[in-house]
């Protein structure tokens, strides 16, 4: 008698097929909830900035304070976006390389906002660190399948199923307090804001 669940150690009965998931993207979230605080005060105490080379990009998006200004003045926020970009490095591509934030900005999505998909040029890593966010009323960030080629997909035809291997935009959970870290020419964006007061500080990562 023989049970067809036992593996049997005769190379005749060996799996005769593997599927290979290749050139994996990393993503990392990062836990922030003690920063959310200290940057909520900050919003409050700043001026909003028209800054026009994002118009292009975004629609009923406003910058909050000018760029940079949040890490001279909150304390230890620098240093601890430099971790996020540390343990990202560390469990994913391992550069042997440290790290410096090369800009920032505090963006607030009112109702109806959206940011068109997009990448970073001239840096290593972006991240996104959503200081005031609620999944049932807020967008998510949405990342985008990055295929060089101009025949992708080969033919579009409809899926049994989705897996790892045919979805073309995807997301991770998350939730406010969290950064999400991600290589900079990862397209990535959100749309349909449904409420006003989604607060995200977004970072750019050079090698230093």
């Amino acid at each position: 008698m023989t049970d067809s669940n036992i593996l049997s150690a005769n190379l005749e009965d060996a799996i005769d097929h593997e599927t290979y998931g290749l050139f994996m993207t990393p993503v990392t979230k990062y836990g922030m909830s003690d920063f959310i605080d200290p940057c909520l005060e900050w919003c409050k105490n700043q001026d909003f900035i028209d800054v026009a080379e994002r118009q292009v990009l975004c629609h009923n998006v406003q910058q909050i304070g000018a760029k940079n200004q949040i890490l001279q003045d909150v304390p230890g926020l620098k240093k601890e976006l430099l971790r996020v970009a540390e343990k990202h490095n560390d469990s994913g591509l391992n550069y042997a390389t440290g790290f410096d934030v090369s800009d920032c900005f505090v963006e607030v999505a009112h109702a109806g906002a959206i940011y068109a998909p997009h990448e970073h040029a001239n840096c290593l890593f972006s991240g996104t660190f959503l200081i005031n966010y609620e999944a049932e009323k807020h967008s998510y960030l949405k990342f985008k399948r990055n295929v060089m080629s101009q025949m992708y997909p080969i033919m579009m035809l409809p899926f049994k199923n989705m897996t790892a291997f045919n979805l073309q935009e995807a997301t991770i959970p998350y939730k406010n307090g969290d950064c999400i870290i991600y290589p900079a020419n990862l397209t990535h964006g959100y749309e349909s804001n449904m409420t006003d007061n989604r607060i995200s500080l977004t970072f750019n990562i050079i090698p230093v």
